[in-house]
């Protein structure tokens, strides 16, 4: 009877026992597996860091065509691609955490200390990230209106490396930017500071359709300064506006029709219907009379075509600027008394932007949210009634 009782107990005891050792190795598997989703993965090459990356599926860019942008445990890779043909890329960087990773691609361990920016719609940017003191050069000065890169420029802590065109290459050299930013408005055309062997990132900001799109570029300009946290919350709230002002018209039964710009020289180069322009007048609940049109830039026509497809339409857009009090029916009649024929000048329903009061071509790629509302403000006053236009405006 007692061996009984104490095989009992024994029993009982590795049946405690074996409980015991199950949590045990219950908690013990949670503890490593949350070390190995928390720690850095320790690579010895950026094409290890990102084998495994799928970029359609993991890019952090919603928006924008023309980069993507891929993140391992905060190191950072960025493609850019060519604005014409995605399925090229042009060139890739990566920023990394990690400074032992050695390897022979572009890489960048440090944040950015001196930059050359030929882009209006990048500095802009510089001022909401707070980093226009990297910048140590611009170009066309001339036509800067940004008033903190102005003063800085004004105080010889920028200066300018191009003017009408020509690039100085040897205040290039001797200033020596850590990374020159430019547009490149032909891909085939090399840029004049190439021969200096200065680093040349392109900026194709100004190539995307969708207003997003172009805004999202500040998560370009935020990786180099190691400022991605501030980029993609500014990023977010311009999203949220510019989506809140398109749920306006949503379900308008009411769509006016608009056309744009003017005739010039013999020719009149209208935007096309896949354009960033033809994308806002969609999302203001307009209908361009060019919406059936598959370019993305503009594109030329002459006055007799224009005239024959807008002279009946509700709203001409324009933008541009007029000295001596700004625009006005009396002025745009003067440049040509044709434009008394249509309907829009006749019923005074003419939505002008002027580009150098509000510096437009600056800030507006970072505000398409506000340029949204100001169309929207136009076509359709009743959904904003108490909204006051900054860009574009309806001149009665």
């Amino acid at each position: 009877m007692t061996h009984l009782i104490t095989f009992a107990l024994q029993f009982d005891n590795m049946k405690l026992a074996e409980k015991i050792f199950n949590i045990f190795f219950y908690i013990l598997s949670i503890i490593i597996v949350s070390i190995s989703c928390d720690a850095p993965v320790k690579v010895d090459s950026i094409d290890d860091l990102f084998s495994n990356i799928d970029v359609s599926e993991e890019s952090l860019v919603e928006y924008a065509i023309g980069f993507d942008v891929l993140n391992v445990d905060n190191n950072y890779k960025l493609i850019i691609y060519n604005p014409d043909d995605r399925s090229l890329v042009l060139a890739c960087y990566y920023f990394v955490a990690d400074r032992s990773i050695s390897d022979n691609k572009t890489v960048f361990a440090e944040t950015i200390d001196s930059v050359a920016v030929f882009s209006a719609t990048q500095l802009n940017a510089y001022s909401k990230l707070n980093v226009l003191d990297k910048v140590v050069a611009i170009s066309e000065s001339d036509f800067i209106r940004n008033e903190e890169v102005l003063e800085l420029f004004e105080k010889g802590k920028i200066v300018n490396l191009a003017n009408n065109g020509n690039f100085f290459l040897e205040k290039a050299l001797e200033i020596h930017p850590s990374i020159v930013f430019y547009s490149p408005y032909n891909l085939a055309q090399k840029h004049p500071l190439a021969e200096t062997n200065l680093t040349m990132i392109p900026f194709f900001d100004f190539k995307e359709t969708d207003p997003l799109g172009r805004a999202e570029w500040i998560k370009f300009t935020g990786l180099f300064f190691n400022k991605q946290r501030q980029a993609d919350s500014i990023f977010n709230i311009i999203k949220t506006e510019y989506n809140k002002y398109k749920s306006l018209t949503s379900d308008i039964t009411n769509v006016p029709t608009v056309f744009s710009d003017k005739y010039y020289s013999g020719q009149w180069f209208v935007p096309g219907g896949r354009s960033y322009i033809a994308r806002l007048f969609e999302d203001a609940g307009a209908e361009y009379i060019w919406k059936e049109n598959t370019n993305t830039a503009s594109f030329n026509i002459d006055f007799e075509t224009v005239y024959h497809h807008a002279n009946d339409a509700d709203f001409w857009r324009i933008i541009g600027y007029y000295d001596n009090d700004g625009f006005s029916y009396e002025k745009l009649a003067m440049e040509n008394e044709l434009y008394q024929n249509f309907d829009a000048f006749n019923n005074k329903n003419v939505v002008f932007c002027d580009s150098k009061s509000t510096s437009y071509f600056e800030r507006g790629a970072l505000e398409p949210h506000v340029i949204l509302a100001d169309l929207i403000f136009a076509f359709h006053p009743e959904l904003l009634p108490e909204y006051s236009p900054i860009y574009y405006k309806l001149y009665k």
